[in-house]
């Protein structure tokens, strides 16, 4: 809800919910379909793609939503605000520590055809208070829908069906530019510095490589330094071809300890000239709150076999090159592990 110098605008009408004084929000707009009108303020009067299709042919650049597969974690679009101003309806208290952030235009996730997920998959949210991938509009952040909850009341109550014209207005040069960066041997330290003099000007939104040359250490050490940057302002998103995403190199030590886990991941122990892949079975017919752990050897063909987790421990020495890693996983059926950490100098 913050203003900004506007280059383009765009005008649309939307319809109250009449939902009363003090209800919890979750959208600002809705389509016209949605099963969600009871926790959002307005109601779209056309149709959500078509709405999505005049911005964009007026001008507004299509963004990228969030994708857990490839590891887009950040929402990435232009600014955009609307007239009326927003909090004119709604009562903003975000919890201690959550900041407020810009709305931006992802353009939301799409079908093969191009067409807007929003259209008829449920929530068919438009504009969503928490992030959503499917929402062509987000806030500028990560903001989880069990943290934002109860944030955003309606300020005052609209009788159902009351039309509102609003102008939606951006700056299209508020769009981050995209980066592509590789960390070489020996030359962190120097990439780092380069995403920090290159965000002075601009957001930007980094897609992070990392070479196969690089000793898991390496790789760790660079882990921490872009875990310092990464934020709104320096958004680190996606895989690089057949690379990891930084996060890997930064597992939670405590996960090291299988009792400790909320789920078992397979977990595969990486020697110099060999490696060892384990499944742990869990088997909650004894006595007590917590199941039986027996770590079992599978074979990669085995992996098919047992569909129950998408994620994968390496546990090897920090001396391992990152080409090394790379050929192991390639042996892992595609597609059924999106989910990589690597541990050195700790076992499970």
């Amino acid at each position: 809800m913050t203003s900004l110098l506007l280059a383009a605008s765009l005008s649309f009408t939307a319809s109250a919910t009449g939902v009363g004084k003090g209800t919890p929000l979750e959208f600002l707009f809705v389509g016209k379909d949605s099963d969600r009108d009871y926790e959002a303020m307005f109601v779209l009067d056309e149709p959500l793609d078509a709405l999505c299709r005049r911005l964009e042919e007026a001008g507004l650049p299509r963004g990228a939503p969030t994708d857990q597969a490839t590891c887009r974690l950040w929402p990435v679009g232009c600014k955009i605000t609307f007239t009326p101003a927003l909090d004119g309806y709604v009562a903003t208290k975000l919890p201690d520590g959550v900041k407020p952030a810009p709305a931006i235009y992802t353009g939301g996730a799409r079908r093969a055809d191009g067409t807007p997920m929003a259209v008829s998959d449920m929530p068919s949210a438009f504009f969503s208070l928490y992030s959503l991938a499917q929402s062509p509009v987000v806030f500028n952040g990560v903001f989880e829908q069990s943290v934002v909850y109860g944030s955003y009341l309606a300020k005052a109550e609209l009788k159902k069906g009351v039309k509102v014209k609003f102008t939606a207005s951006w700056d299209p040069s508020s769009m981050p530019r995209h980066l592509d960066v590789t960390i070489n041997p020996g030359e962190a330290a120097s990439a780092i510095a380069r995403l920090r003099g290159e965000s002075e000007s601009s957001e930007i939104d980094v897609t992070v490589g990392f070479s196969p040359d690089l000793t898991v250490a390496e790789a760790a050490a660079a882990a921490k330094a872009l875990e310092v940057v990464d934020s709104p302002r320096v958004k680190i998103n996606g895989l690089a071809n057949d690379s990891f995403f930084y996060r890997a190199f930064l597992p939670t030590p405590q996960w090291t300890n299988r009792t400790s886990r909320l789920v078992q991941p397979f977990e595969l122990t990486v020697a110099s000239s060999d490696e060892k892949l384990v499944f742990v079975e869990e088997d909650w017919t004894v006595s007590g709150d917590d199941p039986k752990l027996t770590p079992k050897v599978i074979s990669y063909a085995d992996v098919g076999t047992h569909p129950k987790t998408d994620t994968c421990f390496i546990f090897t020495s920090g001396e391992t090159r990152l080409s090394r890693l790379r050929d192991c996983i390639r042996k892992m059926p595609k597609g059924q592990i999106i989910n990589w950490y690597v541990f050195h100098g700790q076992n499970p």
